[in-house]
């Protein structure tokens, strides 16, 4: 599986996080005790030193990004990984994404910026399960990506139905999201994004055991498909 586009791009996006802590450094003091976390109320309750909070993410994403680029050297089933290129690429990317949202929002909270931070992460999550999501079905049974239950990694139409059901429930789910925080209150939002998410991996979950059930061509032991 060829993974030097999505590495380039990750790469740039650390490369982009690094550069924005440099810049935020020296105005920053040193004995500066930085916001990194936040309760559902949006009232910070973690602190940081200045090189843990300009630091963390981007190592995060670097870790990340190993794992991302590794993890095809040792899945089980390379070839149905590599026919899922465009959701491993989307989920690498987003994933390294949401993570330099989050650090812009650790850096500009810490150079006294105001942000509503609830806000901004919970429209990152959002954009990227929109993302995800619509490329899900186009995945093949694999490890590491898609709705992993015995049931659609012993049956090919489990796979791809349960995969296909999840990834349309995800891009509502991200749509809703995003509606609800333009035109409601943040509770209702992360009330529709618990919902929604919840409910998209049960709905796989059901999914993947009724087309099992259903599909004359399922495996019924541990054997590994290619």
């Amino acid at each position: 599986m060829r993974t030097r586009s999505p590495l380039i791009a990750s790469m740039m996006l650390i490369a982009l996080m690094v550069a924005l802590s440099a810049w935020a450094w020296s105005a920053i003091a040193p004995d500066a005790r930085i916001a990194m976390h936040w309760d559902i109320h949006g009232h910070v309750n973690g602190f940081a030193s200045k090189p843990v909070a300009l630091g963390f993410a981007p190592l995060l994403a670097l870790v990340l990004t190993a794992l991302f680029v590794l993890w095809p050297r040792v899945e089980p089933r390379r070839v149905n990984l590599a026919a899922s290129r465009y959701p491993y690429t989307a989920g690498w990317i987003g994933a390294v994404g949401v993570l330099a949202a989050v650090h812009v929002i650790v850096v500009m909270e810490a150079l006294g910026k105001m942000i509503d931070v609830r806000s901004a992460t919970l429209a990152a999550v959002s954009v990227l399960l929109i993302v995800l999501g619509n490329f899900l079905g186009k995945s093949r049974a694999n490890f590491f990506v898609g709705v992993r239950t015995p049931w659609s990694l012993s049956s090919d139409l489990s796979w791809e139905k349960s995969n296909r059901i999840t990834g349309w429930l995800m891009v509502l789910t991200g749509f809703a999201v995003l509606v609800a925080l333009v035109s409601g209150p943040f509770d209702v939002a992360i009330f529709v994004m618990i919902v929604g998410t919840v409910g998209s991996a049960l709905a796989g979950i059901v999914a993947s055991y009724v087309y099992w059930k259903h599909d004359p061509d399922r495996h019924a032991g541990d054997g590994v498909l290619e």
